[in-house]
């Protein structure tokens, strides 16, 4: 044996002396401790967490025969293997189903004469669990690596007849039997083939008897997983004489069972494998959980998404995404110091199955934490976490809030803003917020100074009821998932960031609200996590069926489209100077909230005051939900995900959304690109209000009102345009129709005579030979927005039957008749001061009118030439944009619009 190299070897050899003798529990004829490392006797009683280790010459444990024609099996453990063993090494299992390491320590699992063979090279002096299963029913053979399925292939029918006994540690025939030299651990023997999530619950950690398997370091049943399908259970803890427990009887083994042959006490060492995974010292993740002398590689922590972990010292770091089974957070370090975990760098937290808070958990930047559908928080911890979002710095401004958190150590599920909400102005020490209860003005103090009187919610209320506005202030009490509004402390402009802190114990798992028919209900994202705007949307929406279409009689709880404030302007706190609007989000896509262009700064892109709400709803965003029927609205964790601000996750704080540097995503979300066809038609009014609505081509809809496709206007404007479907007003329009036949009315008011614009502001996976027509039903006009906005002249008032949406060619649009249109040309000459017609295929031209963009006749001849080319002097009108119509002899009309300067 070579002699220890360093310190640190020779304390873990002196350690492992000590918890040998200090573990052992003696009988009444108590072990000769002089000869203890050279021979374990019958009178032997040992109880402890113990490893056994195998010296690769003559030592194995036997038990009884037992794999003999199963149809169906499961086996594992953990493997150390020592790095001077040579030759093929058989791990476990009998001479019909059993574990081998080749020369090259490449690990295969043999059953009847099928062997699957792991092309990677295990590591020696490192804990690695391997697993097999076995299905005569699935016709399957898989082999695991630390709980991740490594390789499969196709098999048919049971194991076969075998009577060698279970060996541990070499291969019952054969010439040398293969002795495997290193340690083992949690060897365990099911009668069924476990899933794979199975499989991955009880890899890091010892399991015990509650009827179903239950984890010992995590008190939660595997459902499903019977403890009377574990047939053997070796946890090299106990020993009486030379037998080993199996921790599946009622009683500790003695006489009989898996049996020591050659093994001395020595060989049995303190238990070292990641059951589960601990910190050894502070510092970045995978390093503090690493221990090299016990063989544990701390990364395998961070590389597979279903490890244990046990945060045990202060200032542990990470700085990339993990994903833990269970994570479990103490309070104090050896030296009583509170523990800090910090996840940095804008990444993901997610524990999938269990979470133990009794530390603090800082989720610096953009960091998050996720917990998934069947993750739970446990009800007993005291701890914390702290998560960032900024809102705007404006005295004058709203943002919609909700928070990640309630009060930590309290009983009650309601908390009041000022109990979680900090000043983030110092992210790395947030102080209480000043909430100040006189007068109206935040101030840019230390700490920040915020007017309570601005706080209010609107729970399960009429909709569209101002008074019914709920006025909380800093004393008032709110509830998980619901919204509240506050204003800015005045510490920048209104495109300026304000940092807060939410400090508390984190929200997780269903939280419920109340909602009832016709009612607006402000909620937000209750968890310190992005969620998935779709699926909140599905989770409060009608029973659906086997086609993903709503179930007859199955009424959705809400409208099925989510409203995000947009406050964009005004300087002042009087209602009636208020600027702002709601930007809108359902299946169809997001429109932007509707805005006054002539506000936006110099030089700024158009919509620096308006942005376009993502599919993900980013941590601390309160939002509108409208009741279609009465019931619960429910957030789940289903609906988590971890996703930074950037395009499809923006926080509407009114300024520019700067997309995150790093867009790592998580690993759990699958990103299905969005290919339907986004047609974004924009309005521009007389007074500057812009308007963008969204018509979406999805064959789930159809030209009527689709829940939660079709998104109903929910504000007024001063000047506003709209799509009319049954005479209602939308913002946003789902179809399966963009025919040459299909047509989509428009609603405009104005409040002010002049020129309004319609145009296209975007088209999304639209083809390009699909044309895109205004039709002005009043002039008879087809316009191609495709070729240029419209302009048209409106006095004040409501238009519900003058504009249309509609698709195709002009040929096909128009008839037969356009392909006359296309041939001829019509323009003013500003040189000439004439009308110039150019008719190259000479058709026979009856009269020609002009009108203002009125609708008004301003000019008619009515009889032209019949020419190639031909002038027309106009005179006395204004400059401005016209309409001529040209009159056919067949009575067709040509309409060509052109502008006079």
């Amino acid at each position: 044996m070579r002699a220890p190299t360093n310190l640190a070897q020779r304390l873990y050899i002196l350690y492992s002396v000590f918890f040998l003798f200090t573990s052992f529990s003696f009988a009444q004829n108590p072990v000769d401790t002089t000869n203890a490392f050279n021979s374990i006797n019958p009178s032997t009683t040992l109880d402890g967490k113990f490893q056994l280790y195998f010296d690769g010459v003559d030592d194995y444990v036997e038990d009884e025969s037992l794999l003999s024609g199963w149809p169906e099996v499961t086996l594992m453990g953990w493997i150390k293997i020592d790095p001077t063993g040579t030759g093929n090494q058989i791990l476990f299992g009998q001479d019909n189903f059993y574990f081998r390491i080749g020369g090259n320590r490449r690990l295969s699992i043999r059953a009847n004469n099928t062997s699957l063979i792991l092309n990677v090279v295990l590591p020696p002096n490192q804990w690695v669990h391997i697993g097999a299963t076995y299905s005569d029913t699935s016709n399957s053979l898989k082999l695991y690596v630390n709980g991740e399925e490594v390789s499969q292939t196709t098999i048919d029918g049971a194991l076969v007849t075998d009577t060698t006994p279970f060996s541990i540690g070499r291969k019952y025939e054969g010439p040398d039997h293969w002795h495997f030299k290193g340690r083992m651990d949690e060897v365990r023997l099911f009668n069924q083939a476990l899933t794979t999530d199975e499989i991955q619950k009880i890899v890091y950690q010892e399991i015990e008897n509650n009827g179903n398997i239950r984890g010992s370091e995590i008190p939660r049943d595997i459902y499903n997983l019977s403890w009377s399908n574990l047939i053997k259970y070796y946890r090299f803890d106990n020993y009486r004489g030379l037998v080993t427990d199996n921790f599946t009887t009622p009683d500790i083994d003695a006489l009989t069972g898996a049996t020591l042959h050659n093994m001395t006490l020595a060989q049995i060492e303190p238990q070292s494998a990641p059951l589960p995974f601990i910190t050894q010292s502070s510092g970045n993740l995978p390093t503090s959980l690493t221990n090299s002398i016990a063989g544990i590689n701390g990364n395998d922590a961070v590389t597979y998404d279903w490890s244990i972990v046990r945060i045990r010292h202060n200032d542990v770091t990470f700085n990339n995404r993990q994903k833990h089974l269970g994570l479990f957070i103490n309070e104090t370090d050896s030296n009583s110091n509170p523990i800090e975990y910090h996840i940095t760098d804008n990444s993901e937290l997610n524990v999938s199955w269990y979470l133990k808070l009794d530390g603090f958990i800082d989720l610096e930047g953009e960091s998050q934490l996720v917990q998934g559908d069947d993750s739970i928080l446990d009800a007993t911890s005291i701890g914390k976490i702290e998560c960032d979002q900024q809102g705007t710095a404006d005295t004058f401004t709203y943002n919609y809030w909700s928070s990640p958190v309630k009060i930590q150590n309290s009983t009650s599920n309601s908390f009041r803003i000022r109990d979680v909400m900090r000043d983030g102005s110092d992210p790395d020490n947030p102080v209480a917020i000043n909430f100040s209860s006189s007068g109206y003005n935040g101030a840019a103090t230390t700490p920040i100074k915020i007017a309570d009187y601005w706080i209010w919610k609107y729970a399960n209320y009429a909709s569209g009821t101002y008074s019914a506005w709920q006025h909380l202030r800093r004393t008032g009490t709110i509830l998980p998932g619901e919204g509240f509004t506050m204003k800015g402390p005045g510490t920048g402009e209104i495109g300026q960031r304000q940092n807060y802190v939410f400090e508390g114990l984190p929200n997780n798992g269903d939280i419920d609200l109340i909602l009832a028919t016709d009612s607006d209900y402000l909620v937000g994202n209750p968890y310190p996590s992005a969620i998935d705007a779709d699926q909140f949307i599905k989770d409060n929406g009608p029973e659906l069926g086997y086609d993903n279409r709503p179930l007859v009689g199955s009424e959705p709880l809400i409208s099925g489209t989510l409203y995000f404030w947009e406050h964009w302007g005004g300087g002042s706190h009087m209602l009636q100077d208020y600027q702002g609007g709601y930007s809108t989000y359902n299946l169809s896509g997001a429109v932007k909230a509707a805005y006054k262009s002539s506000l936006n700064p110099t030089n700024a892109p158009d919509g620096f005051l308006t942005k376009r709400p993502g599919r993900y709803i980013p941590v601390g965003q309160g939002f509108f939900v409208t009741g279609n029927d009465s019931g619960v609205i429910n957030f789940n964790n289903r609906q988590r995900v971890f996703k930074r601000e950037n395009s499809a996750s923006v926080f509407m704080r009114n300024s520019v959304n700067t997309a995150s540097e790093n867009n790592q995503e998580s690993e759990d979300q699958t990103m299905e690109e969005d290919l339907r066809m986004k047609f974004r038609i924009g309005f521009k009014s007389v007074n500057t209000i812009r308007r963008q609505l969204l018509l979406t081509i999805d064959e789930n809809t159809t030209p009527n009102v689709d829940w939660a496709y079709d998104g109903e206007i929910n504000e007024n404007q001063i000047d506003d345009m709209y799509w009319l479907i049954n005479d209602d007003a939308y913002i946003i329009q789902a179809s399966n129709e963009a025919e040459i036949s299909t047509v989509y009315p428009l609603g405009v008011k104005t409040d002010t005579d002049g020129i309004n614009t319609i145009m296209i502001e975007a088209l999304e996976h639209v083809p390009d030979d699909l044309n895109v027509y205004l039709h002005d039903i009043d002039l008879d006009l087809y316009h191609d927005l495709r070729a240029s906005n419209y302009d048209i002249f409106l006095n004040a008032g409501q238009y519900h039957n003058r504009f249309e949406i509609t698709f195709g060619t002009p040929e096909q649009i128009l008839g037969i008749e356009d392909q006359t249109s296309n041939s001829i040309a019509v323009l003013y000459s500003h040189h000439l001061e004439k009308i110039v017609v150019i008719n190259p295929n000479q058709v026979d031209l009856k009269s020609m009118t002009l009108f203002n963009m009125l609708g008004q006749s301003v000019y008619s001849i009515d009889k032209l030439e019949h020419r190639n080319y031909s002038e027309y002097n106009i005179h006395n009108l204004s400059a401005g944009t016209y309409i001529v119509r040209l009159q056919t002899a067949t009575d067709a009309a040509i309409s060509k619009k052109i502008i006079m300067n």
